[in-house]
């Protein structure tokens, strides 16, 4: 539609212009790289700091205290979209979408992640962003180094797409978008340190995105463990852009119907070019299905 923005690659907004400005050398540095990347992930108009240290002795807080450090396997993915979850009132009627870009970095990746969560019912809750910046320290899959927050004007949010259709728009944001073929549940026996149901009986966002990264192959299920392997950084992706994304539309179309997809995009790949899988829940049952996307002219 004209006039919306697409929120698939806009994460890190003028990241491409501020690399130029330092210029080729320094862009081509990674330890310049990653500077730049956290200057422009948090240093933007609009956005609020939370304490980290703090939200993250929250979360492990309402984490279950079985094992020594619960939140140590978590994924950044999953840590994301807990926080959120921990930080927003609950919605009726919703649809997230969060994107996930990555850094290299001596000690292992520094992710990049934007939750944006809007709201499509009748409340008066507000849509909201939340930006979190991790990377594997101590022992943990994800440290939480930073959390910002700002809220989504609804001019702005109803002007921009959330992959396939408009944020705000009452429709199936799925349907008709990739080829989907039936697919099979990826993670039998997944044991997480968090509630995985919501009382209506569905999955909460983290759980749903942990069982789509394992039927993505980024996570594997150990022992019942979940465990985190992170997706393969695209060539020439190196500051940070969004090429892993999770959107989750949930009662959108009718009440107690949750739909969403995980994918990456620009696979290192000759034949293909992205990778998907969709999870489909009504609080009863849940279904799988996956799809691809192939490159132009690749057999």
């Amino acid at each position: 539609m004209k006039g919306r923005v697409m929120r698939m690659g806009s994460m890190i907004l003028g990241m491409f212009a501020a690399a130029l400005m330092v210029g080729p050398v320094a862009a081509q540095n990674a330890d310049n790289m990653l500077d730049l990347a956290y200057s422009t992930f948090r240093d933007r108009p609009g956005w609020t700091p939370f304490d980290a240290e703090k939200l993250a002795a929250d979360a492990r807080a309402k984490l279950s205290q079985e094992k020594d450090a619960p939140d140590s396997r978590m994924s950044p993915i999953e840590k994301a979209l807990f926080y959120v979850d921990m930080m927003e009132p609950p919605l009726k009627q919703s649809r997230t979408l969060l994107r996930y870009g990555q850094v290299a970095a001596a000690g292992g990746p520094v992710s990049f992640i934007e939750v944006d969560r809007y709201n499509l019912g009748t409340s008066d809750d507000p849509h909201v962003a939340w930006r979190f910046d991790f990377l594997p320290k101590d022992g943990a899959t994800a440290w939480l180094q930073d959390a910002l927050r700002r809220e989504i004007p609804s001019d702005e949010a109803n002007d921009t797409d959330c992959l396939i259709a408009g944020c705000l728009e009452p429709r199936a944001s799925t349907d008709g978008s990739f080829p989907w073929k039936e697919g099979q549940s990826p993670a039998t026996g997944l044991v997480v340190p968090y509630e995985t149901t919501t009382e209506s009986g569905h999955a909460v966002s983290a759980f749903a995105a942990a069982e789509m990264a394992v039927a993505l192959n980024i996570a594997a299920v150990e022992g019942g463990d979940f465990s985190w392997r992170g997706p393969e950084q695209p060539d020439g992706v190196t500051d940070g852009s969004p090429f892993l994304f999770y959107l989750d539309d949930r009662s959108v179309t009718a009440p107690g119907h949750n739909d969403a997809i995980m994918g990456m995009v620009r696979l290192n790949d000759h034949a293909l070019a992205e990778m998907w899988t969709r999870r489909t829940d009504d609080g009863k049952a849940v279904a799988w299905q996956n799809a691809v996307v192939t490159r132009p002219g690749a057999h």
